[in-house]
């Protein structure tokens, strides 16, 4: 059971949310509780500040007992601090001043009791004439007021939090696109590049250092490949080329470039074999030039391959498509005619082919040079079932032509050539 493994970016972004989680949860707590010290501190200080500002305002009627005066500055300051009560006791604990704030409504009353539990509410602080303690003033501060601020507080740290998580969730963004995303392009070209053999593909730069390292590196393996597979390619063809040189060179004649006696016995026999049971036949000419041998002596070999090379040219001109023309060795030539209906299909090639190669042939080293060819002509069935009787039968009629009217043709006679095949054999 293969394991399933996770998305590159879908792990990235785990780890990256659980750390900017992390970071932004605890940035938050200590915010919190930062803000919550200091203003715990400040409404402590804040309360002794007005304590002590009652008593300093309250001395003189404090000293001379005057009830009605410091009622009246302590109403004035409670009220301006928004306080919920305060009081002023003389030396002895007799009451000379109170105030109490007016019944609030539910919410702030709720608000104040919920501070009471988060704030140090209570402050005294001692009135003094000419260094003598006198009285003593107590204020209950307003808990709702604090906590209002505190929520204020804890709602700004939460924004805060707020524009951290959306630009940890843009840094996100920014890893997907600089990281994930190329790493995601270079595993798809890398999987083209394999199944497709597409090796022109090159990954593009990426903005982190190590991906666009890995990129190239990767681009270098590729154009690497390429060339080797270039070169590979290259060889090949021409091995190819030199197989197919050889192969031609193998079955072919290196002068005329008509195929050879090897290639003509196979054409031949396919023919053969093709025709057997049907009522097309197949013929066979032998064809030899008349006086090669005298052109040689004369005019030496290269006036011999000149009229070699015009015999094969002419003879492949009167031919068809299908019809073969081989060069068997020496001024031998062999003519395979397949399929025909009859021997006068045959006789009339062989008399086209014996006209055409007794005209002079033109070399543009050595003029016009007389030249003409015996033909023997056999055809199958009659004359042999097989490729070697049927070319014995054809080189007999060609001996007989030759000896008795040198370039002409003459179809195999059993009687007349019978002996001469005997003596080849």
């Amino acid at each position: 059971m293969s394991q399933a493994r996770q998305p590159l970016l879908e792990a990235l972004r785990a780890a990256h949310v659980r750390l900017g989680l992390a970071a932004v949860i605890a940035a938050g707590v200590v915010l919190t509780m930062v803000s919550f010290l200091t203003l715990r501190t400040y409404v402590e200080q804040n309360l002794t500040l007005v304590a002590r500002s009652i008593a300093y305002s309250a001395e003189a009627a404090t000293v001379f007992n005057d009830s009605a005066a410091a009622t009246e500055i302590v109403t004035l300051i409670a009220r301006q601090e928004g306080l919920l009560s305060a009081s002023i006791v003389r030396r002895g604990g007799a009451p000379l001043a109170s105030y109490v704030r007016d019944r609030a409504a539910p919410v702030d009353a709720t608000f104040a009791r919920v501070g009471t539990l988060f704030f140090p509410l209570q402050a005294t602080a001692p009135i003094t004439n000419q260094g003598a303690e006198c009285g003593q003033v107590t204020v209950q501060g307003n808990g709702g007021v604090y906590l209002m601020f505190l929520l204020k507080v804890v709602a700004a740290v939460a924004v805060c939090m707020a524009v951290i998580a959306w630009w940890v969730s843009r840094l996100s963004l920014r890893i997907e696109s600089d990281i994930v995303s190329p790493l995601n392009s270079l595993a798809s070209l890398t999987r083209t590049a394999r199944t497709e053999r597409a090796l022109g593909l090159r990954a593009p730069p990426a903005v982190v250092q190590e991906i666009h390292t890995l990129g190239e590196d990767f681009n270098a393996l590729l154009a690497e490949i390429q060339a080797r597979e270039a070169e590979l390619v290259a060889k090949h063809d021409s091995l190819m080329t030199a197989n197919e040189s050889l192969s031609f060179l193998a079955f072919h004649d290196s002068l005329t470039g008509l195929p050879n006696r090897a290639s003509f016995l196979q054409h031949a026999s396919r023919a053969l074999f093709a025709s057997r049971g049907r009522a097309s036949k197949v013929a066979i000419l032998f064809v030899d030039s008349d006086n090669f041998k005298s052109v040689n002596d004369r005019l030496g070999h290269a006036a011999g391959d000149d009229v070699l090379i015009e015999t094969a040219r002419r003879i492949r001109a009167l031919l068809r498509e299908s019809d073969v023309v081989a060069r068997l060795g020496g001024d031998e030539f062999a003519v395979l005619l397949a399929p025909i209906r009859g021997t006068d299909d045959a006789t009339r090639i062989a008399a086209e082919i014996a006209a055409a190669l007794r005209v002079s042939v033109t070399s543009a080293k050595f003029g016009s040079i007389e030249s003409s060819a015996s033909i023997g002509v056999a055809v199958f069935p009659g004359h042999g079932a097989t490729v070697e009787a049927l070319l014995l039968a054809a080189d007999a009629a060609m001996y007989r032509a030759k000896t008795q009217q040198p370039g002409t043709y003459w179809m195999f006679d059993p009687v007349l050539d019978g002996q001469t095949i005997t003596g080849l054999a």
